[in-house]
Order: structure tokens, then C-alpha cells, then sequence
């Protein structure tokens, strides 16, 4: 019993050590990005506050620097748009067309895409980042287009500088 209550009383303090030795000032730097595009390792490694010395793989490197150039790209990012329409009948293309129309001519700010997926046509509003701002245009245009929804987790379109 004593054996146990030792080994376990050692453990509790090389624990508290090694937690001890692994935070640093480091610990409370944030990186703020906005939507350039920056290469974060090289950012940490030249604070002008210390030095950060980050050891990983030449492959970790690679594939991020791929990824970022991916993304860069196609200038897509993860969002929300509303979707005004939604039909499959024989004259839903046409619908959706019109439908377009108007909504550019209503709001010529926001973008609006005309989308099919295989039976129906969609047409969608908006490039919105957070799911508030789209709830809130959805708000704003429920008067006429009671039927829509938020369409979430899509690819949506950077927005311009």
C-alpha cells in the first residue's frame, strides 16, 4: 500500500513538473489574420518580442504551404448564402431565371446565383460569413420571399477589399 501511495505521490509531482516546463510567454500571443494571406509560421518565428523556435517536419511545411496556396486560389471560403428559390417543375428554369432578375434589381449589392442540382433549380443570395449576418438579410427579405432558408456550410466567394 505504501508502494502505491509513493509511486502514485511521484507521479502527481513529475506531472505538475512537465506541465510546469511546457508554458511559456508564448501561450498568450494571438495571431490576428484578416483575409491576405500570410504565412503564420514565418509571422511566429520573427516576433520582434523573442524568439519562437518551432520544430516539425519539411513535410508539415509543404503541405501547409500547398493548402494555403489551394485556398488561395479559389478565393473560397466556408459560409452562408439564402436561398430564395427552390422548384423541379417543367418551367422551373425559367422561374429561376426571372426570379434572379428581379432579386438583382432589388438589391444589385448582392450577389445572386442560379444553381441546379439535379432535379431542381436553386437560386441563392449573398456571400455571408457568419450565420447572423445571414439571418439578418433572411429577416430583411422575408416579405418577399417568405420561403427562404439559409443554406449553410457552402463555399461562398471572398468578399472584395
Amino acid at each position: 500500500m505504501k508502494n502505491k501511495l509513493l509511486i502514485l505521490l511521484l507521479f502527481g509531482i513529475f506531472a505538475t513538473l512537465q506541465a510546469k516546463s511546457q508554458t511559456s510567454e508564448a501561450d498568450s500571443i494571438f495571431v490576428i489574420l484578416d483575409s491576405t494571406f500570410v504565412n503564420i509560421i514565418d509571422e511566429l518565428e520573427n516576433l520582434p518580442q523573442g524568439k519562437i523556435k518551432i520544430n516539425q517536419s519539411a513535410d508539415i511545411g509543404e503541405a501547409l504551404s500547398l493548402h494555403s496556396i489551394e485556398n488561395f486560389k479559389t478565393q473560397q471560403i466556408t459560409g452562408y448564402r439564402v436561398c430564395i428559390f427552390r422548384d423541379n417543375r417543367q418551367n422551373s428554369r425559367s422561374t429561376a431565371l426571372q426570379t434572379k432578375h428581379n432579386f438583382k434589381a432589388a438589391y444589385p449589392d448582392i450577389p445572386v446565383y442560379l444553381e441546379y442540382k439535379n432535379p431542381y433549380f436553386y437560386v441563392y443570395a449573398g456571400d455571408f460569413r457568419t450565420k447572423e449576418q445571414a439571418e439578418k438579410f433572411k429577416r430583411e427579405i422575408n416579405s418577399t420571399y417568405p420561403k427562404s432558408w439559409l443554406s449553410n456550410e457552402i463555399k461562398i466567394n471572398l468578399p472584395s477589399l
